[in-house]
């Protein structure tokens, strides 16, 4: 019975629906290359989204970070945004820092990377129509190739500084 009650604990806690990763934008700079997963846009209050991202870094940071993975709320009435959880992994994807955002609203600067995440967060998915599916893999290698890191040609969608 343990095992039973065990078991439907384990499939009660695994997300309803696969990821559904989408390389929002790529910064100016070909440093970072941001990812959405549409999957996970929810309502979180009124003109309120809560949504997972992803942000893959061309370098890795001076601390070995190469990417993370966030909780973000956005405000889509007043274009500001806060990071509710980071978590920090190498280039192979081990977690090298897991900690709770500030919670403290920042601002969307007008063609920043976050302006276009709000886009597409606002929008239900929808904009910038530039905006390309990567399925439910991990991001990582994905953002990697489409900045044009390792022996793949790059290529920018709905390119902005960041």
């Amino acid at each position: 019975m343990i095992k039973w009650v065990a078991l439907v604990a384990l499939f009660w806690a695994l997300p309803a629906s696969a990821k559904n990763w989408y390389l929002v934008a790529i910064s100016d700079t070909n440093t970072t290359a941001y990812f959405i997963d549409r999957d996970s846009i929810v309502n979180s209050g009124p003109n309120m989204r809560r949504i997972h991202a992803w942000s893959v870094h061309s370098a890795d940071d001076d601390d070995g970070t190469a990417s993370r993975e966030l909780v973000l709320e956005f405000d889509c009435t007043g274009a500001r945004y806060r990071f509710l959880h980071l978590t920090g992994y190498n280039s192979r994807l081990t977690v090298l820092s897991d900690e709770a955002g500030s919670g403290m609203w920042r601002d969307v600067t007008s063609g920043s990377l976050d302006d276009s995440a709000r886009q597409f967060v606002c929008s239900g998915g929808t904009r910038p129509s530039s905006a390309k599916s990567y399925g439910a893999g991990n991001p990582f290698a994905a953002g990697r190739r489409a900045m044009g890191v390792g022996n793949s040609s790059g290529s920018k969608y709905n390119s902005h500084g960041g």
